[in-house]
């Protein structure tokens, strides 16, 4: 085969073929619209918080006993507490971290994105204001 061909073939297959990607790039939509439709339709997500408690009381207790490796009657008790306590109303129980040390508990229901820093704000104040937390605060991680 002629070299001369070929070269030729060769720039005729690739202007195809840019001529094709502009047509399509032409029709797609642009890239802000769609970033422009993430922000409006935010993803709703449980909110989780880290808490420690203290104390008597059976969700501190049931914490102890967990540190002390005994999570699943622990995780049984806290799970019906945040169902007797009205005070834990909308909470659920997610998880303990790392030896115990907090109890990550979560919204039941998903929050919507816009949403989710009021939401937080309003239970971290709920949370701080119980005797029985040391400490409360948004798990981080799961609140990308």
């Amino acid at each position: 085969m002629d070299v001369n061909a070929l070269r030729i073939w060769g720039i005729a297959v690739s202007a195809a073929l840019i001529a094709a990607c502009l047509v399509l790039a032409y029709r797609a939509p642009a890239p802000e619209a769609f970033a422009q439709e993430a922000a409006q339709t935010p993803a709703a997500a449980p909110v989780q918080f880290l808490v420690r408690f203290q104390g008597g009381g059976p969700i501190a207790r049931a914490q102890a006993q967990a540190e002390r490796g005994r999570t699943a009657p622990a995780q049984e008790i806290i799970e019906a507490q945040l169902v007797r306590q009205s005070d834990f109303a909308g909470l659920c129980f997610d998880r303990f971290t790392s030896g115990a040390a907090e109890v990550v508990l979560r919204s039941c229901a998903p929050v919507a994105g816009a949403e989710q820093a009021d939401y937080a704000d309003a239970w971290l104040a709920r949370l701080r204001g119980m005797r029985a937390v040391v400490y409360a605060d948004v798990n981080a991680v799961a609140a990308q």
